[in-house]
């Protein structure tokens, strides 16, 4: 017979619970799986990274980096002012005065800081190391006024802690009679900071507009780049008192240094950034077992508003065009007269500037306008120049000029010999500067009275101005060519350091003409997209020398916006990069055969070191790779390139930056942090920097890291400029071979390189989305100089563009910046990285663009397609361009120690996610056997069941 049953309450609220931790089970496993198989690489690189922090590194590897940047920082150190031989000291008990000597800036915030910064020693360390007593009661005074900053916590504007602390310590102002009895002889430290994401303040009245607080100790009117109302109190407080003062300024920043002329500041040191162990270099100076060799990267005038860049720096916005990271630019109206390139000309041609604000600067009267030339410098001793020979071989040859260098004076010393050239200039012709640094060389160390023979050298090609106007081409305009061999930008040594070239006829280097230049592949040519950057915004007034005082810059464009020409709207409003490049046009059309993927050939990667770079072999290497491979390795290479297994490649760590390993951010590392490469460049020393590179290598390789997001080569547009810290010079040959250098070191021992930000980087303040507007001229003989010095004179494997655009072109969707200047025509082989974008790229960093423009990877995490869509992933062309870029990555990654370093602190955590799915499994399988029969019935239903007797 047929009976009915019916599940007791209990059993049934199991079942329905049991139904839906079963579910809830099997959605985990799903959704752990698709998420574990989208993010395992970037898992696999954090958990190994973290590995690195505790197995890595070389103890004697991280001190030899220690002792370099106390070399760097003696021999990069400047004397600016040295009266009455204040200078070396003739005591050893000193007054260190100013909150800077408790906060030193070592070098810069953000990317380009450093995870050794724990382990930077500091100025009272430092000092006492090298033989220095220091009054412990005015460093106790400051250290505890340090201790309590964290508590004024007010307003700092993005980029770096621009607060003058000074202004909480006045205190000290009681002290100085108690410091007099300590010693006679006061130093003072004023600091100066910088970092990513913002520049410095122009005006230091500035508050926040949400919580109404100012920086502390800031007066309005003034900019950071002049010395505050409370520094000044305690400079003329410290004059007073002492018989012997001496300033350090510890900036990477050029400072407006007018106090320095005080009667009562006998002597001065520029020492910028200097690093984790760089003030023991200081100190070795000051005691006088270093003698100072430095010379300044930069022009340092009595105003900041005396140079044209100046009216173009900080917040410039569109009036009438909303969309984020689009309504902000930056007009690059100077043209190529940057730095001492303009107060140079403008002195040679005596000209005579009312600025905005009413003021007039009489550039004729150059002793009034600038108070350090670039490179200027002085020693505690003396040397005479003999200019002993000197050949000019014409176009595809080199300048050369040979010198006889003696030390004159008393100790001994190095000195830097500096040759410039002055180009015929025709008014209304290619836009020339009075003078431009062609080649430099450091001695060795002289004793008194003993001479060295140095020999410069220069290309005689990169005299020629690029004359965008006109022939599209590298123009050498005939003329008389003058050399002079100088101190500094605007001193010549004496009346017999000159010679004369005379190029008879006009050179133009294109292939109708004259040929290319010696150094390019093929004959430069101007780019659609330079020429874009520099003529479809209409508001630009480009600086001439044509009419120096008609085309100065007018307005500060921070305080005077302006509204978005219509083109430029239009060419913005088209697509988020601004970009052209995928476009029917600009497509990729030279292989129309389908490209192969997946193809088993046989290679490893392991086995294409030195193959030549057009070597088919490397074609049929990346032909093995699928397309989720490419996708995997061109977009998702953050601080890290990918493991590929189809062609052997193990996963790699790229770390920035370029002043020390920034990454590790855990207790217990030792990493060094190096000078700053403004402290850098101060050395005028090639072979140094080289030094300092290769150890940096050493020391990265330690760690199982391969690639650096470094050097950073950017020109100096400005002493605003928020990364200054970052980049040497705001010359682009000093910058160029000084970065040149670097990379060559790193190179040499295994390591690759990243050098950024390729190329126009020098503003930081609304750097995303910000359209760069630069003429062709400017964009290649000041902004792109120092890439190409690296990538033709060190053979650069790597390049970082950035987070602005080009014209309306985003960096990295720019073809020309990316295939037709670096590959076409400097003949580059390397790879090209974006600068950080978020996952799937953003509004304006959209990954399908920056592929098509020939930049070969993403710097993201984002894993999966990283942001690619089907114009690429289901285009032949998008294909090819990933094979490209492939090719490019594997290639230096080939030519590297990636493979020998790669893998040494690999952390093999799959199997927990294999144990992890088996335990979910199994217990999601129990779980629905065990489930009561009732819980697949309707609710409330009976079970009908036939009984036997």
């Amino acid at each position: 017979m047929m009976k009915r049953k019916f599940f007791h309450p209990i059993s049934k609220r199991f079942g329905v619970f049991g139904l839906v931790l079963t579910v809830l089970l099997t959605m985990v496993m799903i959704v752990a799986n698709v998420a574990l198989s989208r993010y395992s690489n970037t898992i696999s690189s954090t958990l190994d990274l973290n590995k690195q922090i505790s197995a890595g590194g070389d103890e004697a590897t991280y001190q030899k980096a220690r002792n370099l940047t106390q070399e760097i920082a003696g021999e990069g150190a400047t004397l600016l002012k040295n009266t009455n031989g204040a200078l070396p000291l003739d005591t050893k008990k000193i007054n260190v005065f100013g909150y800077g000597s408790v906060n030193l800036v070592y070098g810069g915030s953000g990317s380009g800081s450093t995870s050794g910064a724990s382990y930077n020693d500091t100025l009272k360390q430092s000092f006492e190391a090298e033989g220095l007593s220091i009054n412990e009661d005015l460093w106790n005074y400051y250290t505890k006024q340090s201790q309590s900053a964290g508590s004024w916590n007010v307003f700092s504007p993005n980029g770096g802690d621009y607060n003058i602390y000074d202004a909480k310590c006045t205190d000290v102002l009681d002290m100085m009679d108690s410091a007099k009895r300590y010693s006679d002889t006061a130093v003072v430290v004023f600091s100066r900071a910088g970092g990513e994401g913002g520049d410095l303040p122009m005006d230091m009245g500035v508050t926040d507009s949400e919580s109404g607080e100012g920086l502390i100790g800031g007066d309005a009117g003034k900019s950071y780049l002049e010395l505050q109302s409370a520094e000044t109190d305690l400079l003329k407080a410290v004059e007073k008192n002492f018989e012997h003062v001496i300033v350090l300024v510890n900036s990477s920043h050029a400072m407006e240094l007018g106090f320095l002329e005080d009667a009562g500041v006998d002597a001065a040191l520029q020492i910028a950034g200097p690093g984790a162990t760089g003030m023991r270099g200081v100190a070795d100076v000051l005691l006088g077992k270093v003698n100072p060799s430095g010379h300044l990267v930069d022009t340092y005038a009595y105003d900041v508003k005396s140079a044209p860049s100046y009216y173009n720096m900080g917040d410039c916005y569109y009036t009438d065009y909303q969309q984020q990271m689009s309504d902000k630019y930056f007009y690059f109206e100077e043209n190529i007269y940057t730095g001492y390139r303009w107060y140079e000309t403008a002195a040679a041609d005596k000209a005579v500037i009312t600025a905005s604000d009413g003021t007039v600067y009489d550039y004729g009267d150059y002793d009034s306008i600038v108070q350090y030339p670039f490179g200027y410098g002085l020693s505690y001793t003396t040397f005479d120049w003999q200019l002993e020979d000197y050949q000019v071989d014409g176009q595809g040859g080199e300048v050369t000029a040979t010198v006889k260098v003696t030390n004159t004076g008393d100790v001994a010393g190095k000195d830097v010999v500096q040759l410039y050239y002055s180009a015929p200039y025709t008014k209304g012709g290619i836009e020339k500067s009075a003078v431009d640094l062609g080649a430099f060389v450091k001695t060795k160390e002289l004793k008194p009275g003993e001479s060295d023979e140095v020999k410069l050298t220069m290309t005689f090609d990169d005299m020629a101005s690029f004359d965008y106007k006109g022939t599209g081409a590298y123009v050498m305009d005939k003329g008389d060519y003058t050399f002079t061999l100088r101190t500094d930008s605007h001193t010549v040594k004496n009346d017999d350091a000159t010679f004369t070239y005379t190029v008879e006829n006009t050179i133009t280097y294109d292939d109708a003409h004259d040929g290319k230049r010696s150094t390019d592949k093929v004959a430069a040519t101007s780019q659609q997209e330079f020429q874009d950057a520099g003529s479809l915004e209409t508001n630009v007034t480009y600086l001439s020398r044509a009419d120096l005082a008609g085309t100065f810059p007018k307005v500060e464009r921070r305080l005077n916006p302006t509204s978005i020409p219509a083109k430029v709207k239009e060419r913005l409003e088209a697509n988020g990069p601004g970009s052209t490049v995928l476009t029917s046009d600009n497509a990729d059309a030279s292989d129309n055969a389908t490209p192969t993927t997946g193809a088993d050939n046989g290679l490893k990667v392991d086995d294409m070191t030195g193959v030549d770079y057009n070597d088919e072999k490397w074609d049929k290497l990346v032909q093995q790779m699928s397309v989720d491979e490419l996708v995997e390795l061109t977009g998702n290479a953050g601080w890290q390139t990918s493991a590929i297994e189809s062609v052997g490649k193990k996963a790699t760590t790229d770390i920035d930056g370029p002043q020390g390993l920034n990454g590790f951010n855990f207790s217990g590392t030792k990493m060094n942090a190096y000078a700053s490469e403004v402290l850098m460049g101060m050395t005028w020393n090639v072979e140094l920097v080289k030094q300092m590179g290769s150890t940096y290598a050493d020391e990265a390789l330690s760690w199982g890291i391969v690639g650096m997001y470094a050097p950073a080569m950017n020109t100096h547009r400005s002493p605003f400029g928020g990364r200054n810290f970052e980049y040497f010079s705001e010359d682009p040959t000093l910058s160029g071979l000084m970065g040149a250098a670097e990379v060559s070191g790193m190179q040499g021992e295994g390591a690759y390189v990243y050098a950024k930000h390729y190329m126009l980087n020098t503003q930081d303040t609304n750097r995303d989305g910000a359209a760069n507007w630069c003429n062709e001229q400017a964009l290649r003989e000041v902004y792109a100089r120092p890439f190409e010095l690296a990538i033709k004179n060190a053979d650069c494997t790597g390049l970082m563009t950035e987070l602005s655009r080009i014209g309306t072109s985003w960096s990295s969707a720019t073809k020309a910046l990316c295939t037709e200047l670096p590959r076409d025509e400097w003949g580059f082989t390397g790879k090209i990285i974006t600068d950080g974008v978020g996952p799937g790229g953003s509004y304006y960093m959209l990954p399908d663009y920056a592929i098509m423009a020939g930049n070969d990877m993403m710097l993201t995490r984002a894993s999966g397609d990283c942001g690619y869509t089907d114009a690429i992933l289901k285009s032949d062309a998008g294909i090819r361009n990933m094979q490209r870029a492939a090719k490019n990555i594997l290639y230096v990654y080939a030519n590297s120690k990636a493979s020998e370093v790669s893998g040494k602190y690999d952390v093999n955590w799959e199997w927990m996610w294999i144990v992890g799915d088996v335990v979910l499994a199994v217990v999601t399988l129990a779980l629905f056997i065990c489930l009561p029969v009732r819980a697949w019935c309707a609710p409330g239903q009976p079970i009908v069941t036939t009984s036997g007797k």
